[in-house]
C-alpha cells in the first residue's frame, strides 16, 4: 500500500518533464499524458497552471504559452480543433464562414468558429467564441486533395447568387497557389455542378495566363 505515493509521484514527474521539454506553444489535453489517467493529469495540468506554467485556453485544454510584448500567445481554434481531431484520430475542415476566412474570401473571423469532422461532435466555449465541431458523413471526406474539399464548402457557403468578381478572383488566388494537379480533376466530380462550372473555368484561365 506504500507504493500509491511513490507511483502518483513518478507520474507528476512524468508530467512535468513532458510539459517541460515541449515547445512554447504546445497544446495539452488530459489524455495527453496517457496511460496515466486523464483524471490526475487534469490536476496536475491545473497545478500548473495555476504556478504559471501553462495558460487554460478552455475547460480541459492548456497550452504552453509564447510570450509576445503584449503577454501570452494564445493558439487560433483551428490548432485547438486540430490537437483534438488528432487526439480522436478523426478527419476535419473547416465549414461555412470559418472555411471562407480561411481561404480569403471573408476577412471577418467568425465568432462561432464551425468545423466538420468524422469524430465526436461538440462545442467547447474558447474566452468569448465558440468551436462547434460537427460530425458529418463519409463522403464530405472522400476528396484526395487538401484545398479542394474546403474551397468547395467555402463556396457552398458563399452560395451561387452570390458569386462576383471578387469571389472569382479569391479562387483563381486559391487554385493558382494550390493546383493539386493529380487530384482536382477526380475531386471536382464530388462538387455541385455550378461550383465544378467555377473551378473548371478557374483553372482554364490558369492555364491561359501562364
Amino acid at each position: 500500500m506504500f507504493i500509491f505515493p511513490f507511483d502518483f509521484n513518478m507520474m507528476k514527474q512524468t508530467i512535468i518533464s513532458k510539459v517541460n521539454r515541449s515547445r512554447k506553444g504546445t497544446i495539452f489535453l488530459p489524455d495527453s499524458f496517457l496511460p496515466i489517467d486523464t483524471h490526475y493529469a487534469s490536476n496536475v495540468l491545473s497545478e500548473l497552471c495555476n504556478a504559471g506554467k501553462l495558460v487554460r485556453v478552455a475547460a480541459g485544454i492548456y497550452v504552453k504559452p509564447k510570450i509576445s510584448q503584449f503577454g501570452p500567445v494564445m493558439p487560433t481554434i483551428g490548432e485547438i480543433a486540430q490537437i483534438i481531431a488528432n487526439r480522436d484520430d478523426a478527419q476535419l475542415l473547416p465549414t461555412g464562414t470559418t472555411a471562407e476566412n480561411y481561404l480569403g474570401f471573408s476577412t471577418q473571423v467568425p465568432m462561432n468558429a464551425v468545423y466538420l469532422t468524422s469524430g465526436t461532435p461538440r462545442k467547447i466555449k474558447i474566452d468569448r467564441r465558440t468551436l462547434t465541431l460537427k460530425h458529418s458523413v463519409p463522403s464530405t471526406f472522400a476528396y484526395k486533395g487538401k484545398i479542394m474539399p474546403i474551397l468547395v464548402l467555402a463556396l457552398k457557403s458563399i452560395r451561387q447568387y452570390n458569386i462576383d468578381n471578387d469571389t472569382l478572383d479569391v479562387v483563381y488566388g486559391v487554385l493558382k497557389g494550390n493546383p493539386e494537379e493529380e487530384t482536382w480533376q477526380e475531386d471536382i466530380a464530388r462538387a455541385p455542378r455550378w461550383i465544378r462550372k467555377i473551378i473548371i473555368e478557374t483553372k482554364e484561365k490558369i492555364k491561359r495566363n501562364e
